[in-house]
């Protein structure tokens, strides 16, 4: 599920590498890399989150290091914007770690499309969420057990 908006395929996975090694031995994952612009004025917006989501101060260190390998491996040459942040609950959920921080919220889920049929969607409310799959209660008050290869997308649905 990783965006890749104007950046080359190439770019995005060389910048992906980089932000990997910082990441490393930490309780923090990357969930997305978006590089858009154009070459001289390219904005570079990298996505990460951890089990209890990352701090201010974590985003501002985990920024000044992701730079620093970026400007090393003169990746993108002239400036560049690089934003580092937290995915919100706006963007989709895409990683499996993701999704325990989020029992008890409502979610929305398109379901992976089969055969001919059009790609389903459950709204349901997470009841818990593991290394295979998660739990969701309908509206109806049953149960569904989704594998995350069902998953085709996920968000979590806002209150207002």
């Amino acid at each position: 599920m990783t965006q890749t908006t104007h950046g080359t395929p190439a770019l995005i996975e060389q910048i992906r590498a980089r932000v990997e090694e910082v990441l490393q031995g930490t309780a923090f994952f990357l969930i997305d890399v978006v590089v858009r612009g154009r070459r001289g004025a390219h904005v570079v917006e990298i996505f990460i989150d951890g089990d209890r989501g990352p701090s201010l101060r974590d985003l501002e260190q985990l920024s000044r290091e992701i730079g620093f390998l970026l400007d090393s491996d003169d990746l993108l040459p002239g400036p560049y914007t690089l934003n580092v942040s937290s995915p919100g609950v706006d963007r989709p959920l895409v990683h499996p770690r993701q999704y325990p921080k989020h029992v008890g919220r409502e979610l929305e889920v398109k379901l992976v499309a089969v055969a001919d049929a059009p790609a389903k969607r459950l709204r349901g409310t997470l009841q818990r969420a593991d290394a295979e799959a998660i739990e969701l209660r309908l509206p109806d008050g049953s149960q569904r057990r989704l594998r995350y290869e069902e998953i085709q997308s996920a968000r979590v649905c806002l209150p207002w």
